[in-house]
């Protein structure tokens, strides 16, 4: 070939390699740069869900907080309800709040809002802590009534039936296991009895199992609804002969 020829085809091919050689660098250049803005980018969104998991759990704890909170100022207000009165007659409910109102126990939880308030339907109020197959155990603080002088009784619910017609109570069955542990005697007996929970006293009522005439009362917690206070009671006088502090099972 002509010089002039050769030197055109070698300057062509310079200037091929050179382009092939940028165009490598061009795209690289975004890939490289791709790859480290997505790095980037993925540690910004991991960093992000550790911080909505750390406010999540933050805010779970201040509810539960809240709700540990709301539980004791209800129990700290039903004792000292219990300890000065609440100015309601003994077939009444206390709605409470900034004005304290009275109103039938018959009407609590009847779904129907007759305090000012509402707090006569509150979800916490008209859950019946007394669920089917739920057991419930109690230790000994006094006993001056029963012959068996038992050192702790476990009763079970058998059943829960409410009645659309009478929605404050709601009736239930239930068994009681009487059990004595002492270095004198050792026993179990067994007994069945049915009685009423009153959403507004938040009471287990039943009758007595025996010809004993000794009913049983069970007084729930405000702020806990896992336990409760019994009472062996004599039905024919109302007085309240045993005492026993129940827990949920």
């Amino acid at each position: 070939l002509p010089s002039g020829t050769q030197d055109s085809n070698h300057r062509m091919r310079t200037l091929l390699l050179i382009a092939a050689i940028l165009g490598q660098c061009l795209c690289a250049v975004p890939r490289y740069g791709l790859q480290s803005r997505l790095d980037s980018q993925e540690v910004r969104m991991n960093k992000m869900a550790a911080r909505l998991e750390s406010l999540r759990t933050q805010v779970g704890d201040t509810l539960h907080q809240e709700e540990a909170d709301g539980g004791r100022v209800g129990a700290l207000n039903f004792a000292l309800d219990e300890t000065l009165g609440d100015d309601c007659a003994e077939n009444e409910f206390q709605c409470g709040g900034s004005v304290p109102q009275c109103v039938s126990l018959l009407s609590v939880c009847d779904k129907h809002n007759d305090c000012k308030n509402d707090a006569d339907e509150t979800e916490d109020l008209c859950e019946n802590p007394l669920t089917p197959g739920s057991s419930w155990f109690g230790t000994r603080v006094y006993d001056e009534c029963t012959s068996r002088k038992p050192s702790s009784i476990q009763f079970v619910i058998n059943s829960v039936e409410q009645k659309a017609s009478f929605a404050s109570k709601e009736y239930v069955g239930a068994s009681f296991i009487l059990n004595s542990d002492t270095e004198t005697t050792e026993f179990s007996s067994y007994l069945e009895t049915s009685g009423t929970y009153c959403f507004g006293c938040r009471l287990l009522n039943t009758d007595p199992p025996e010809e004993d005439n000794l009913g049983f009362k069970c007084y729930f917690d405000r702020g806990d609804s896992g336990k409760c206070t019994g009472y062996i009671v004599n039905q024919a006088t109302g007085d309240k002969c045993a005492k026993f502090m129940f827990s949920k099972q």
